[in-house]
């Protein structure tokens, strides 16, 4: 054979294989990401009163709720009072604030006074919330053949992703987290010391007294199922 005949045909050759490349080897893991996204949102509502008292202007109230009725508020979400500088009412008018929205379960923490802008007469209601956004799924961006370097499909793992999303009772634990309460674990270690030295605490008798004396009380004893 020739050279003038074998440069043609490894050509040929090599568009035949270039054509046969699977197309998930061309795949890559950037294209189907599996991670959630948690954005912080801040809404905000002026709360005007009365010049000079602590009772809400007028149409106030209804102001407010519908305030709180479109931002969907719940109790897993922060709610602060700030009140404008200098305001010498501010403690009366927090308090009526905190019991317009008490009924709702919710509470409000207060903010210290700030040199915003917020006009006389007004105080400021915010409400924090962290928002989980799971991702796009299902994913099926990569061919499910033709991937002879066995690697994982583009939906791996976004049952995972899109059910953490859903479930996480607090979407700002998956940001900073909570600072762990004290531990409280004295009566679990003693009564699993009193089970490894098998010695069982007797029952306090006068415990057992005293229900006896209830349940005589009602007119019931030990063994009565009526």
């Amino acid at each position: 054979m020739t050279d003038r005949l074998l440069l043609p045909l490894c050509l040929g050759l090599g568009l035949a294989l270039a054509g046969c490349t699977p197309p998930a080897a061309e795949w890559s893991d950037t294209q189907a990401p599996k991670t959630l996204r948690v954005d912080f949102i801040r809404l905000q509502h002026a709360a005007a009163f009365v010049p000079g008292s602590a009772d809400l202007a007028e149409g106030e109230a209804e102001g407010l709720a519908a305030f709180l009725d479109q931002a969907e508020v719940t109790t897993d979400d922060h709610v602060y009072i700030e009140p404008s500088r200098g305001d010498k009412l501010a403690a009366a008018r927090i308090g009526k604030l905190t019991r317009e929205i008490g009924p709702r379960g919710l509470g409000a923490m207060t903010l210290p006074a700030t040199a915003t802008d917020t006009a006389d007469d007004r105080m400021m209601i915010f409400v924090e919330r962290y928002v989980v956004t799971p991702p796009d799924c299902p994913n099926w961006t990569k061919p499910p053949f033709g991937d002879h370097s066995n690697t994982l499909p583009s939906n791996f793992g976004c049952a995972d992703a899109t059910n953490l999303g859903l479930m996480v009772a607090d979407p700002r634990d998956l940001v900073v987290g909570r600072t762990l309460g004290p531990v409280q674990g004295n009566p679990a270690i003693y009564g699993y010391s009193r089970y490894r030295i098998d010695k069982p605490k007797d029952p306090d008798s006068v415990s057992l007294t005293g229900l006896a004396g209830l349940l005589r009380a009602s007119g019931r004893g030990f063994g009565d199922d009526r």
